[in-house]
């Protein structure tokens, strides 16, 4: 009789997963909204107070309920670092979230961690660490899922920055496919509707690809101009609740980066000072921004539109 009542000793009040639940959905809905540094703050308060609970009194069932919990804020809080510009933080919540979702057996939670992971590498110059974390991710994700092929479009555009053509048309071709696949209905991700996912990871990431493989003859640029250009419109074309202003942002530069390459300078121009001036000013966008305005000070240094690009991309720094 003891041992029985040791097994179900625990000091999780009634409630408390509900409260934790509404807190994780809450967080994930206004990452698109809020700025990221008073998220941070709410997301890190929660995520020592399941630390808190994991170490007391607690029985089995909720333990891995606390772990899923931890994992949920933990990925959150690695994708806030990431907008912060701060990469080795966000590398070890994206680890750690993934660590607790595996320990609690939640595969999808284990992907979404990978593809955190992902993201952070490769704006950071990290391919090969991108490729090691899209495809870890690829093995957990459920097989019919948006973030399947997302993931594997994240492995492409890795392989695109390491100068592998082969392997990007690779796994694009495989995302093209199993995106096809994919149920008329999309799972949500807690609260949210993951139907734009895969849509966006297919032109977006195909754009960034692109313009990393970059061909003498052009041709990769113009495709990257297509594909940016389709992005755009399907971000649109969402519901204003849905769209991200963050993915709206980078679409706009990397098709400004393409309209400089193809020889439309002050097309590109004005377009990256648009997004600048609108987008949020978080650290990924800052970093594409970067990008587009080397592109343009090597080429068309004197243009007035690119001069007042450069004012705009000083201004424009990640909120901390």
């Amino acid at each position: 009789m003891e041992f029985t009542r040791r097994a179900n000793t625990t000091a999780i009040g009634h409630g408390t997963f509900d409260h934790l639940e509404s807190v994780i959905v809450a967080l994930d809905r206004k990452y698109n909204v809020d700025p990221p540094a008073d998220l941070f703050s709410t997301a890190h308060t929660y995520r020592h107070r399941v630390a808190e609970l994991i170490e007391g009194p607690r029985t089995l069932k909720e333990a891995r309920e606390l772990y899923v919990c931890a994992a949920w804020l933990s990925e959150m809080l690695a994708w806030l670092a990431h907008c912060l510009g701060e990469p080795l933080a966000a590398e070890a919540w994206a680890l750690d979230a993934f660590h607790h979702a595996d320990q609690a057996g939640h595969d999808e939670l284990c992907a979404w961690a990978c593809d955190a992971m992902a993201s952070v590498a490769i704006y950071h110059d990290q391919p090969a660490r991108a490729v090691a974390a899209a495809r870890r991710g690829v093995a957990k994700a459920p097989g019919r899922h948006p973030l399947a092929v997302h993931l594997r479009t994240q492995a492409a555009r890795a392989h695109a920055r390491l100068g592998d053509r082969e392997a990007c048309e690779e796994m694009f071709r495989q995302a093209r496919d199993l995106h096809e696949l994919l149920p008329a209905r999309a799972p949500l991700r807690l609260a949210l509707d993951t139907a734009d996912l895969a849509p966006f990871a297919i032109t977006g990431h195909a754009t960034q690809a692109y313009l990393w493989l970059g061909d003498t003859e052009q041709g990769d640029f113009r495709r990257a101009k297509q594909h940016a250009q389709a992005a755009i419109d399907a971000q649109l074309a969402l519901p204003a609740r849905s769209r991200s202003p963050i993915r709206e942002a980078m679409a706009h530069i990397d098709l400004a980066i393409a309209q400089a390459h193809l020889g439309e300078p002050e097309e590109a121009a004005a377009l990256g000072q648009q997004a600048l001036t609108t987008a949020r000013r978080v650290d990924p966008v800052r970093r594409r921004a970067e990008d587009l305005h080397r592109v343009l000070n090597d080429r068309y240094r004197k243009l007035n539109a690119v001069r007042d690009l450069r004012e705009a991309y000083r201004q424009n720094r990640p909120t901390k």
